[in-house]
């Protein structure tokens, strides 16, 4: 009979079938774990086992495969590599899959993300077999699971995760963008705007400056490449008179009028030898050469005539052009660049000038356009802080019927809007959880009267209400019971449980009112063998779940007692929701 009432905790699992989010958790070589490889159903799933068993490195596996950073300590001693790989069924996640295909990284209605970490600290992602940016793969796992921790309690001390929170709750993320593009565009033209407005006398003594920098240089009329130019032609008027001198001076030595010349020279000793009577072979080479030389040096003789005939010593444009020169080099000197600078260095000048004169009137329409940009801003964080206050009334109570439920009886809990409005990306609200857990005591800031344990179950209650109106599929509580026991824990295990049933919750607890609730119940457990130790994970079967929840409410000594109050939890469970 027992048997048969037991079963049908399993076939309660059929209708969440076609709700399954996280499908697989494949994890390679992580710290103490070898290879663990595990499916996952819809519900509430129950993680339990013995503390230092492996149930961190499970979770921490998972966030490195959601894109949290990882060095090479993560990688279990004496291997290469560690990996993780999730699979994810995104069918029902319209979020994922817009992200994804707007990526081209899109693959059906499946999504498997892999992430590699070496010995040496190297680490990569994958979404879909393609490799990512880790900040790629920590931008999508946003949308598949939202980990809730044991130490959120400590930020609900922080007033931005008060306004954090309440957001969620009121699926404000589609009117915060809205603010959030409304103050960048707002912002980015007052930054231009302070700009131009600072220092109107140091802009005006600048603009004068350059007016008359500009006009001096422009007074120049300098061309781009002029400076080449001009030191060419006046180095080249420069070499002229020597060129002169030097080409006369060969003129001469070559076929000289007047006095003995090279010409005349050859010519005489081909005279020479032509008297002589003798045809050999030698003598013959030589009259030939000698033939040949008087030709080549009468016609270089030509060529040098033309080549003085073509320099002209202009005495004027010789002035002309080391004055220009003169005056370049002065204004490069004045303004400390090298005179082939000059022309861009003008050009900057002018350019600055421009701005300066064009930002005189441009300064009234920017002040308008700045204003009517902080209007739109305002605008946007006014319906977005209506929103708030509408969901702050809706979220504050829900929060005192989830902590009157937490065995906090006739506490008090307001969501205050304090007036510090200071704009910013995320709006212009600043708000504050106030609670009064005794009737009859004012609201007080929650960090002011709430103790470690009181404060556990506020923070257990708010993260139960965002989990319920999340529009993330998985969600992943790890030991957020802590500090809670008796009949609360088993309050809070229905509460996780209900969640359960719309989606997929996987939850980490010591306490077994919370794990006899769960849907599935998965152990993790270390086994030491001869040379060295592994964690292992593994799902428990009805009968073992029995010894499981026994352990937990008995310890190492298990009693037929203890049994049967575990078969009496999970029977119990089993007619829950």
């Amino acid at each position: 009979m027992q048997r048969r009432k037991f079963n049908c905790i399993n076939n309660q699992l059929i209708h969440f079938v076609v709700n399954l989010m996280l499908q697989n958790l494949s994890i390679r070589n992580i710290a103490i774990a070898d290879n663990i490889d595990i499916d996952w159903r819809s519900g509430m799933t129950s993680i339990s086992g013995e503390t230092g068993a492996g149930k961190s490195i499970l979770l921490n596996s998972l966030s490195l495969a959601l894109g949290d950073r990882a060095d090479s300590n993560v990688v279990r001693y004496g291997e290469k590599r560690a990996e993780v790989v999730a699979a994810f069924d995104i069918s029902r996640i319209d979020a994922a899959k817009a992200w994804l295909k707007e990526r081209d990284l899109d693959d059906g209605s499946e999504c498997l993300l892999r992430r590699t970490v070496s010995n040496e600290g190297r680490s990569r992602a994958f979404i879909n077999g393609q490799p990512v940016p880790l900040a790629e793969l920590k931008v999508l796992g946003e949308h598949l699971i939202d980990i809730h921790s044991q130490h959120a309690h400590q930020s609900l001390l922080r007033h931005d995760t008060h306004l954090k929170l309440l957001d969620e709750y009121a699926d404000n993320e589609k009117q915060l963008q809205k603010v959030k593009e409304a103050w960048i565009a707002w912002q980015g033209l007052d930054r231009k705007l302070n700009a131009l407005s600072q220092s109107h006398e140091e802009r005006e003594a600048r603009r004068q400056l350059l007016e008359y920098q500009c006009q001096e240089l422009e007074a120049l009329e300098l061309q781009e490449g002029e400076v080449e130019t001009l030191e060419i032609e006046f180095q080249r008027i420069q070499q002229s008179e020597t060129l002169l001198t030097q080409s006369h001076q060969a003129r001469d030595i070559l076929a000289n009028e007047s006095g003995e010349n090279a010409a005349q020279a050859i010519k005489t000793a081909l005279n020479c030898l032509q008297k002589i009577n003798d045809r050999s072979e030698p003598l013959s080479n030589a009259i030939s050469l000698l033939d040949s030389a008087v030709i080549q040096v009468e016609e270089s003789a030509h060529d040098l005539d033309a080549y003085i005939d073509s320099i002209h010593v202009d005495e004027e444009r010789s002035h002309y052009l080391e004055s220009r020169l003169d005056t370049i080099h002065t204004l490069s000197r004045k303004h400390n660049i090298n005179s082939d600078q000059l022309f861009e260095f003008s050009q900057s000048l002018q350019a600055e000038y421009s701005e300066l004169n064009e930002s005189q009137g441009s300064l009234e329409e920017l002040q308008s356009e700045v204003a009517a940009r902080k209007q739109t801003y305002l605008k946007q964080a006014k319906q977005l802080s209506s929103k708030r206050k509408t969901a702050a009334n809706a979220f504050s109570k829900e929060v005192i019927e989830k902590l009157n439920q937490l065995a906090m009886p006739g506490a008090q809990f307001k969501v205050a809007f304090l007036e510090q409005n200071k704009a910013s990306t995320s709006g212009i609200d600043t708000v504050e959880y106030q609670i009064s857990l005794n009737p009859g005591q004012p609201l007080q800031p929650l960090a002011k009267v709430a103790s470690g344990g009181e404060l556990s179950r506020v923070s257990l209650a708010i993260q139960v209400i965002c989990a319920e109106h999340s529009t993330i599929p998985t969600l992943v509580f790890d030991e957020v019971d802590v500090g809670i026991s008796g009949a609360t824990a088993e309050i809070v295990g229905h509460m996780l449980r209900q969640v359960g049933q719309r989606g997929q919750v996987i939850c980490v607890t010591h306490l077994p009112q919370v794990a006899a609730l769960g849907h599935n119940h998965c152990i993790v457990e270390k086994q030491h063998h001869a040379k060295n130790t592994t964690s292992t994970i593994k799902r428990l079967t009805d009968e073992h779940r029995i010894d499981e929840i026994a352990r937990m409410l008995g310890g190492i000594d298990i009693t037929a007692q203890t049994r049967a109050h575990a078969e009496e939890m999970l029977r119990t469970s089993a007619r829950a929701h």
